[in-house]
């Protein structure tokens, strides 16, 4: 079955961004990555093969935001979904918090992913989907997250007022909400390779599923959000957690 939606994904490089890249590139779709590092970029595209696209830009900055919409405009027209997921975790108690540290978190996971939707009004098909990656630290808590919860909070509390304003141009905007998963975001944040080995750990051994969730197992889920198959959802929000938090 051929598959010609265009899909833009934000900090693809690795992790859950690369993950679903190459699931949507298996199911036919073309998609485009963003990365920070071009060296990172090379290789995810090279990678992910054919029907994949990289285009370096930096989610903290909206000028580099206006480039890659202009580039992808240039390139494909418009676009059938956007998958905003580039995002920083670095951890620090409340009391430690550097004002370099919050805004560093806010400018990459709010501002920029808010700048990023925005953006890519123009573009965006009629109808096309939008998917924003928060986290299970929206609701439950976790030492060490201060700046990182609030960011993600505030960006899924965007989600339902942007599905009443942006409802005439027939985009949706729905969340998925990862649990702790295995990927690069732990070693940038910080974290010791022991207490990332012992943060794995025990959430394999509290989950239901008995294993860490894996980037592999988020793809799915994103692709249903950007597909068709998901046209009347709306603000919703689906956990993808192996059942940590229940």
């Amino acid at each position: 079955m051929m598959n010609n939606k265009i899909i833009v994904i934000t900090g693809g490089t690795s992790g859950i961004g690369f993950a679903c890249a190459a699931y949507l590139l298996n199911l036919n779709y073309r998609v485009i990555i963003t990365g920070r590092t071009k060296e990172n970029l090379d290789k995810a595209v090279a990678d992910l093969g054919n029907n994949s696209v990289g285009i370096l830009s930096d989610t903290s900055s909206l000028v580099e935001i206006d480039n890659l919409v202009a580039k992808v405009k240039n390139e494909f027209g418009k676009i059938d979904g956007l998958f905003v997921n580039a995002g920083i975790f670095k951890a620090s108690t409340f009391e430690e918090t550097s004002e370099q540290l919050f805004d560093e978190t806010m400018n990459i996971n709010f501002k920029g992913a808010f700048f990023t939707v925005q953006k890519f009004i123009p573009i965006l098909k009629n109808p096309s989907s939008v998917v924003l990656n928060t986290s299970v630290v929206v609701f439950k808590s976790f030492s060490n997250t201060s700046v990182y919860t609030a960011s993600k909070a505030a960006l899924e509390s965007i989600a339902r007022v942007l599905n009443i304003e942006l409802a005439d141009k027939g985009i949706r905007v729905n969340v998925v909400s990862p649990g702790v998963t295995e990927s690069p975001i732990q070693k940038k944040s910080g974290m010791s390779d022991e207490a990332i080995d012992n943060l794995l750990e025990h959430f394999s051994s509290t989950s239901p599923i008995g294993r860490i969730v894996q980037p592999t197992d988020i793809a799915p889920i994103v692709e249903f959000l950007l597909s068709d198959k998901s046209q009347v959802l709306r603000n919703e929000k689906i956990i993808v957690d192996g059942g940590t938090t229940l």
